[in-house]
């Protein structure tokens, strides 16, 4: 693969004004997991509180990988951050998933630089040669980054000794084992059994337990031994004893003090949450207030008298908000509230640094000062954006369901919407905070279907009905939700609710409207084409639930689930369980041309609905994309993604077609199916406008 990152370096600036297009948002720069809902902190500052490093990372499509670099700048923004390391593969999280304890992730792992303790050197993950390990990189530029540790197996976390002179590293062998013991067994084949999930692979998962291991990694010589439990408390604090078991996160201060989150009503599953506190003379302190229930981060002051902590707030929880504190206090008093994401934040001395992203701005770097809430911007790694890239305005639009529920969606026009004119509009979804990019799995472009001429509606999903708040336990909530479909009837109640609110603008022509959705937002999609009539088009990033293929095509341990929540598969009565929402069963009655674009680990899930649609002669194009899991990782993808859904919803809802050579094969299939339009207009994608 060919290096990413020289195309970025030399890029020309933008000279004239213009709309964005696919490449422009395959190719933004992230700080930190792409997604805004993450906690985890991607800022590492140094122990004088006065640098800070972070790795920014950029998709290239052409070269199919990300151009990575690890950045140092000072906090006071005297001077722009400047590289110090680059290069390295793209890290993929890993997470639980049911029975699976291992599970490849499409997005980034957060990779956090941490300094020594005497501000010499900078420690961070990097992956070179199929092997994430420890990279030392310094600061000031005196010396090449080089790889510090070379354990056997993929380093998950790492953290400096007091004195510097060695890195406490846990890594997972117990993992690997179980991994070499499957390999071992394809010799004489697998048994298919709780370990298989197709979708996933055609081989055993790893299903085993496998806790952090911890090694004391010595600089000096490169030798290693077995940690010690207070090294490896460096990594994983252990719960101190004033702390309840069922505590869901804490936090400890200077002098003994300590807050945590709890549970409101411990025996509901979906408990609201609330925060805790014990002082330093052992008094117990809660927030009940609905500002304390749903904390992300948090931090004590270095005097131990106030805590800090970002929380989701407001209508729908569609609003940010940093809090602080005072122990004692009753009431947090609010630092600042936003309708952006604030991402990541660390405190640093008495300020505290977050990246900052709203509906139309893309990440950026600020500094908060908790006394007042002012902030002042540091970095912005994408400038362009907003400026030569003309960005379409975004309103919030505010509501209830049919079952009560807070709702929210953002309506998005075009960059050069003028009063009066209506346009068509695409559904885009299914979570609608930070900057609206590409929707939950980033493959549908709202920026780029704006700058053509649409409308987009980016609707953030319905929280859960009330019936299902009030189980004990996940799998009694999941069958609330399941009883009578009703999650996805208020899903639907709420998404037509948006829909109407953005036809009443008086911008949006309601005879041309297109949905789009990925995994549950791809579920929503489903209902929508069989149990309305709002949408002519629609684009998936997945397909499809059903009464056959969700049982085969994910395994064993799954088809379980699936009846113990409610679902059912090869029973008496399943076929009429499904009707509502077999894409197969209802396949007559829908007239929307479909587009599906899934990873070759999940298309099979929607090989029986292609099926039916062809054998019907309706529009249905299905695209299966390499070494792709659920969410897609590889930029080359992305980029074909967000290009072939505009083209889409362009043909379809506009009469439009890209009249490059290149396209002539997609366009003719396109051309060919029922109901395409007659007479497409010809243009260019540089050139499109309403």
């Amino acid at each position: 693969m060919s290096d990413p990152c020289p195309g970025f370096d030399h890029a020309a600036p933008l000279v004239t004004a213009r709309s964005v297009t696919p490449r422009d948002l395959a190719e933004i720069a992230d700080i930190g997991r792409s997604d805004p809902s993450d906690p985890v902190s991607p800022f590492g500052i140094s122990p004088d509180g006065k640098q800070i490093a972070f790795v920014v990372r950029r998709g290239n499509p052409d070269a199919n990988g990300y151009c990575q670099r690890l950045m140092v700048m000072p906090l006071d923004a005297s001077a722009a951050p400047v590289e110090r390391d680059r290069g390295g593969e793209f890290i993929r999280d890993v997470f639980e998933l049911r029975n699976f304890t291992a599970i490849a992730a499409g997005w980034a792992r957060v990779i956090t630089p941490r300094w020594s303790p005497d501000g010499r050197t900078i420690a961070y993950l990097k992956r070179a040669g199929g092997s994430t390990q420890v990279w030392l990189v310094d600061p000031r530029g005196g010396k090449p980054a080089y790889q510090a540790t070379r354990m056997p197996e993929d380093v998950d976390d790492f953290a400096w000794t007091p004195d510097g002179a060695a890195l406490i590293v846990a890594t997972r062998p117990g993992l690997h084992k179980e991994v070499d013991a499957v390999a071992r067994e394809a010799r004489s084949g697998y048994l298919f059994d709780d370990r298989f999930s197709p979708t996933m692979g055609d081989q055993p998962l790893p299903t085993g337990k496998h806790p952090l291991e911890f090694v004391r990694w010595t600089l000096a010589d490169a030798t290693s031994l077995r940690a010690s439990a207070d090294e490896a408390a460096l990594i994983t604090p252990p719960r101190p004893a004033a702390i309840a078991a069922t505590a869901r996160a804490f936090v400890a201060g200077p002098h003994g003090v300590l807050a945590w989150t709890e549970a409101r009503q411990p025996e509901k599953v979906l408990s609201p949450g609330r925060l805790a506190a014990i002082d330093t003379q052992g008094h117990h302190f809660a927030c009940d207030e609905r500002l304390c229930e749903r904390v992300m981060q948090m931090w004590w002051s270095d005097d131990g008298r106030t805590l800090y902590a970002t929380v989701r707030n407001g209508w729908g929880r569609s609003r940010n908000s940093l809090i602080a504190w005072q122990v004692g206090a009753k009431n947090p008093r609010v630092v600042l509230e936003t309708d952006d994401m604030l991402v990541g934040c660390a405190r640093t001395g008495h300020e505290i640094v977050c990246a900052r992203e709203g509906s139309t701005t893309p990440r950026r770097l600020v500094v908060i000062e908790p006394a007042t809430g002012n902030e002042r911007l540091i970095y912005n790694p994408n400038p362009a954006f907003g400026r030569q890239l003309l960005l379409g305005k975004s309103q919030r639009v505010r509501f209830r369901n049919a079952y009560g529920i807070e709702c929210f969606a953002d309506l998005v026009l075009p960059p050069d919407h003028r009063a009066g004119e209506r346009h068509p509009m695409v559904v885009v979804q299914y979570n609608s905070v930070g900057f609206l990019r590409g929707g939950t799995g980033d493959e549908f472009p709202i920026q780029v279907l704006a700058g053509r001429g649409f409308a987009v509606l980016s609707f953030n999903r319905s929280d859960f009905v009330p019936a299902a708040k009030q189980a004990a336990t996940e799998r009694e909530a999941s069958r609330e939700l399941r009883k009578d479909w009703i999650d996805r009837r208020s899903v639907q109640s709420a998404l037509q609710t948006a829909v109407e609110q953005a036809v009443a603008t008086g911008s949006v022509d309601p005879a041309r409207i297109g949905i789009s959705g990925f995994s549950d937002g791809s579920s929503t999609v489903q209902w929508a084409l069989i149990n309305s009539t709002l949408f002519k088009v629609a684009a998936m990033g997945t397909c499809c639930e059903g009464p056959d293929n969700y049982a085969l095509a994910a395994g064993p341990s799954f088809e379980q689930l699936g009846r113990d929540i409610g679902y059912r598969f090869f029973e008496p009565g399943a076929a009429e369980f499904w009707k509502p929402m077999s894409m197969v069963e209802n396949a007559d009655s829908i007239d929307a041309p479909i587009l599906v674009q899934t990873g070759d680990s999940e298309y099979e899930s929607g090989l029986d609905v292609s099926a039916a649609f062809r054998l019907r002669g309706k529009p249905f194009e299905l695209y299966v994309l390499s070494d792709e899991g659920h969410v897609k990782w590889q930029p080359a993808h992305r980029l074909a993604m967000y290009e072939r859904s505009t083209e889409w919803f362009e043909f379809w809802l506009m009469g439009r077609m890209d009249c490059d050579s290149a396209k002539a094969a997609q366009f003719a299939r396109w051309r060919a199916m029922k109901g395409a339009p007659s007479n497409p207009v010809c243009t260019s994608a540089d050139s499109a406008s309403p």
